[in-house]
């Protein structure tokens, strides 16, 4: 049977804080889940443990809030986890995102425990330990925060997209939650820019894949752009449910091969290992999608970005959440998916984020107290864009270019005139060949007023030496 809302908030109110901000004491039924959960969080509940978490580690984790409200005006919030997580350093990031659908309850429960996984086995692990000392991860449980709300409430269960009702304009709780608008919103995983448009996105505001009134149409969206476009994320996941695959680009019948296809499928090849699922490109394996995660962070920065469809082969009636038993065994990779660890597809992403060869490396000599950022502008495109649902229809207007700014920063430490940055390469795959475009990195060293700029072209797996120390 689905899982309702009063059973899940019974595990929630007047619980102890733990030391690692975990929820209290465990429920009379417990699980081997790392906070021994049992029932699916609200919202209200993520949020609360995403405060406790960081004040109960303010030494590994930081939490931030997302710089767009939803449509609804709600606030999104993620944690940054690692060793020292409130001084400047240069590791690789690691994104995770759950929730970009609304009724795909188990992203929020899977996203919610790795957290509190590594948490628990920093310093008692020395494989996790590692992990937080090489690794940035940043965690977004919920990007749909009004979807899910709506779905995990029971106030229409099979939500899939957000509760923008029209274009344009931000509806009311009250508007969203009125079962004659069920129909009305956008799919946030169709409203991203790069190849936005194309096939297997819905014109129709009424299509279950609606792309929005135009890239980045939606708050939610543009919150995750700037949350790539800001860090230097080398692997980045989309959790979703309910079909077994692991996901990567292409995802749109538009796209070419990856340029870097290689090592890139090499990495989906060992996920789809360590979850027992097929793994490849949408268009092989699934289906077709554009204006998707994976699209935007590959092209824009070269990010590995992959989909896990987790919770596979279930019945209509509960397909894309099913009873929380389904979430502990999609977790470990025991009782009904037996070898297929969303768990083990963590780790092996976490550490190919810490892998050189998998991005590129930059070492910086710069003055202490230093402000050190890396910058490129990105020219990107969207599809061709589809004008009609009707699948006779192959008619299309011109695609839409757009500038995608990208930028991050450190300050180099006290005492030190080195940095080692890893950053994603300046080499860029192109989005109609299998080709590299030559672009360059710009590194600025400002201090006390002093800059000093140099370019750099860096290609994934490379190393280079850059010297900024005469800005002091």
């Amino acid at each position: 049977m689905l899982i309702g809302a009063a059973e899940a908030s019974a595990q929630g109110g007047g619980q102890q804080q733990a030391p690692l901000g975990f929820p209290g004491p465990a429920p009379v039924a417990t699980s081997p889940l790392p906070t021994g959960r049992v029932t699916y969080r609200t919202l209200t509940e993520i949020n609360n443990e995403l405060e406790r978490i960081a004040k109960a580690n303010p030494d590994r984790v930081k939490r931030f809030e997302m710089p767009h409200k939803s449509v609804l005006g709600q606030s999104v919030f993620g944690l940054e986890i690692t060793h020292n997580a409130t001084v400047s350093s240069g590791k690789p990031v690691f994104v995770m995102t759950g929730v970009h659908h609304a009724r795909e309850w188990p992203t929020a429960e899977l996203t919610m425990e790795w957290i509190y996984d590594l948490l628990k086995n920093d310093g008692a692990d020395p494989r996790f330990t590692a992990m937080l000392e090489n690794v940035r991860f940043i965690a977004v449980p919920v990007v749909n925060v009004d979807g899910y709300e709506m779905s995990r409430g029971m106030l229409i269960e099979q939500k899939r997209r957000n509760c923008r009702v029209e274009a344009g304009k931000f509806p009311t709780f009250a508007e969203c939650a009125n079962p004659a608008n069920r129909s009305n919103g956008v799919d946030l995983n169709r409203n991203y820019g790069v190849f936005w448009g194309g096939s297997g996105a819905s014109v129709s505001p009424a299509g279950d894949s609606h792309r929005g009134a135009a890239p980045f149409s939606e708050p939610e969206i543009q919150n995750m752009r700037e949350l790539l476009a800001s860090n230097q994320v080398v692997v980045a996941l989309s959790n979703h449910t309910p079909d077994a695959k692991v996901l990567r680009v292409p995802s749109a019948n538009e796209e070419p091969v990856p340029a870097d296809v290689v090592p890139y499928d090499s990495l989906a090849q060992l996920l789809g290992g360590d979850l027992n699922w097929p793994a490849g490109p949408w268009p092989k394996i699934y289906y077709t999608a554009s204006g998707t995660m994976e699209e935007q962070a590959y092209y824009s920065a070269g990010t590995f970005a992959f989909t896990f469809e987790n919770a596979p082969n279930q019945p209509v009636s509960w397909r894309f959440h099913p009873p929380y038993s389904f979430v502990i065994d999609q977790y470990f990779g025991t009782g009904a998916y037996p070898g297929s660890s969303s768990r083990a597809g963590y780790i092996r992403l976490i550490e190919a984020a810490a892998n050189p060869k998998l991005h590129s490396v930059l070492e910086v000599k710069a003055p202490a107290g230093a402000k050190l950022t890396i910058h490129k502008s990105v020219s990107l495109e969207t599809s061709p864009l589809l004008k009609s649902d009707v699948a006779t229809d192959s008619t299309r207007d011109a695609a839409i270019k757009f500038t995608q700014e990208l930028s991050s920063s450190l300050v180099v430490p006290k005492g030190e005139n080195h940095v080692t940055w890893h950053v994603n390469p300046s080499m860029r795959a192109s989005q109609h060949s299998s080709e590299f475009i030559r672009e360059a990195w710009t590194v600025t060293c400002s201090l006390g007023g002093r800059n000093q700029n140099v370019d750099v072209v860096i290609a994934r797996g490379e190393t280079k030496a850059i010297d900024l120390s005469r800005c002091r």
